[in-house]
This record gives C-alpha cells, structure tokens and sequence, in this order.
C-alpha cells in the first residue's frame, strides 16, 4: 500500500513541474516580446522627430483677411512725391501726326512756334538728328559733321529735321524726285528748336567759315522759305541762287 501510494505520489510531480515549467516560459515569452515592441515604438517616436533645424523653421499657416467695410485702401504711393508728366495730356489724332511728319518733311521744319519743340532734346551743343530721319547716304556724314562742329562753336543745339529722302518719298511730300535731299547733299535744320525761321540766327558768313551755305536763296532772312536748308559749299565755290534753282529744285509749297 505504501508502494503504490508512494508511485502514484511519484508520477503527479512531474506533471506538476512541466506545466510550471512552461508556464514560466510562456511568461518570459511574453516579457521579451513586451520589451521589443515597446522598443520598436521607441525608434519609431525618435524617427519622426524632426530635427532640430527644421523644428526652428517658422511654418506658414493660412488665414483670411476680412476687409472692413468704409476702410480706404492705402496708396501704394507716396502721395507727396511730384507727378511725373501730364496726367492731363492725351495723344494726339493721327491725322495731327501725319500733318505735322508732312511738314517737318516737306519743309524741313514747322511755322508755327506752337509745334517747335524737339522730338528728341538735347542735353548741350552740337547736332541732334531728329528721329526717323537719314543721315548716312551721299554727303550727309560730312556735312552732318561740319553742323556739328558749327553748333558747337556758336554754342547751340542745330536739329537735323530732314536729312536724306527717297525720290519716291520725296514726291510724295510735295517735293521732286531730283532734289538735292534726294542725293544725300542736303539738310534741312532748325537752332534749337524745329522752327524753320530759327536757322536765320546763322548767318552766311559763320555758315562759310564750315564750308556750308544755302544754295537756293543765300539769305538769312527769316521769311526766306530755304533759309534752314543747307549744303556743301561745292569745290569751284557758292552756286549763286539762279544756278542752284536751275541745277535743283527746291521744295516746293514750303510758303
């Protein structure tokens, strides 16, 4: 009887300590994985932080702005600095600016003081080409260059008006398929201003002392209607206004 108590007493105590034994197992199992994952979320908070440079960047975050109703907007400029130009002034029509481009070029100038001023100024002397107009055909560079060399020594601003003019364009202003405009020989100028009458303030004598004259009425009358187109002085001397008006035409309804 002690035998078998002692046996069946005998085979309960493995059982019980294999069971304890997995238990502690599992146990420890589940202790090992608690601590990896609580280490994976621990790596996983420390990457997504951003570093320290970024996390100073100021981020931009949108917002509305509600305009208050009867607030005036501020100008965006200052209203004590000068207007610049005319704000009144307005163009003018086309057919003003083909009257006035005919004139200036069937002319060489313009009458009416009201419409003198310079389309392109100057700053001192010398000679100012007006825009639009030729200067290098024929003799127009040398005789371009002595206008200058006159301007500055009467100390004036002499504006080439009319320079250089195809025949086809020549005609078509009024004037002649031969002139001398026409061959680069010639140029109409105004002192100063576009006023055909201010070429007066040169005279014949200051006109030769650069070798240039006016051929066609060697005048400087005012009134005289070629007193601002100017030439070469030619090799065997002044044309007198009869051989001139007969070697070339001048232009005409320039009255």
């Amino acid at each position: 009887m002690s035998h078998e108590a002692f046996g069946a007493g005998s085979t309960s105590c493995p059982t019980q300590g294999t069971s304890m034994t997995r238990l502690s197992v599992y146990i420890l199992v589940l202790a090992v994985l608690a601590i990896a994952i609580a280490g994976c979320g621990a790596q996983v908070g420390t990457s997504e932080a951003p570093p320290a440079a970024i996390a100073s960047v100021p981020q931009a975050r949108p917002h509305a702005i509600e305009p208050a109703a009867g607030v005036q907007a501020a100008a965006a400029a200052d209203p004590a600095s000068p207007v610049v130009g005319d704000p009144t002034a307005h163009a003018p029509s086309l057919a003003e600016v083909k009257r006035e481009l005919k004139q200036l070029n069937l002319c060489g100038g313009v009458t009416n003081a009201a419409d003198a001023q310079p389309v392109a100024t100057s700053s001192g002397p010398g000679f100012v080409a007006d825009p639009g107009t030729s200067q290098t055909e024929g003799q127009l560079p040398v005789l371009t260059a002595r206008l200058n060399a006159l301007a500055l020594w009467l100390h004036v601003t002499i504006y080439g008006i009319s320079g250089y003019r195809t025949p086809a364009h020549s005609v078509a202003v009024g004037g002649y398929a031969d002139d001398p405009h026409t061959k680069g020989e010639a140029e109409d100028i105004g002192v100063n201003s576009l006023l055909r009458s201010s070429a007066a303030q040169i005279s014949e004598a200051e006109l030769a002392r650069f070798g240039l004259y006016r051929p066609f009425d060697p005048t400087d009358n005012p009134d005289n209607t070629e007193v601002n187109h100017i030439q070469l002085i030619p090799a065997g001397g002044p044309l007198t206004a009869a051989v001139a008006t007969a070697d070339f035409t001048p232009d005409p309804m320039c009255q």
